[in-house]
């Protein structure tokens, strides 16, 4: 998936964020995150999930423009949600 995100003068260089995943078997998959352009920059992370819920994952971080700086925390986030909504919890705001 790729984001991309144009030039406004005097506040942000034009840079593109590219979200890609690796389905390494059906019990994990490897996220990837790029960002070319201005302060270029990769991460990368192996997730123990299904594929779908990887992908599920993946659209929500494009979706919302995380950038490489916070996307650890995020994950962090989402993964414990996950953990907590397949326990029975309930998540903050629902």
């Amino acid at each position: 998936m790729i984001r991309q995100f144009s030039a406004i003068d005097g506040l942000q260089k034009a840079y593109t964020l590219v979200y890609s995943l690796d389905a390494e078997d059906e019990n994990g998959c490897r996220l990837t995150l790029c960002r070319t352009g201005s302060g270029p920059r990769m991460e990368s992370l192996y997730l123990a999930a299904a594929p779908e819920s990887c992908y599920r994952i993946l659209q929500y971080l494009c979706e919302n423009g995380v950038q490489p700086e916070i996307w650890q925390d995020v994950m962090e986030e989402l993964t414990t949600a996950d953990r907590l909504e397949q326990k029975g919890g309930a998540l903050r705001g629902q």
